[in-house]
């Protein structure tokens, strides 16, 4: 995915692991390019935090692809797309949303 400087990215229903929690949040994530800051938006707070922070964000990319962001990289799989949608519809509760 090519980013122009200065515009805002948003993954919208993401789970999201940070080092600093327990337990992962759902919510949407939106940085600007550079990434500096990380703003995460879940139903009842706004967390801001370096991309250093989060462990892993797990997403629907688009109908068939999965992404993820893990140690600062951004990655997608579509090879298990049925499996990682059958795990995070039972974490999340709801089936995720493309993104993309």
């Amino acid at each position: 995915m090519k980013q122009s400087k200065d515009k805002e990215i948003t993954i919208n229903d993401a789970i999201i692991g940070l080092k600093q929690l327990d337990d992962p949040v759902f919510g949407s994530l939106s940085y600007r390019n550079p990434c500096t800051t990380v703003t995460i938006r879940t139903h009842d707070r706004v967390i801001k935090t370096t991309l250093e922070q989060i462990r892993i964000a797990v997403f629907k990319f688009n109908a068939e692809t999965f992404g993820f962001i893990f140690k600062n990289q951004w990655f997608c799989n579509q090879k298990d797309f049925d499996k990682w949608n059958a795990k995070t519809k039972r974490l999340a509760s709801h089936e995720l949303k493309a993104n993309f």
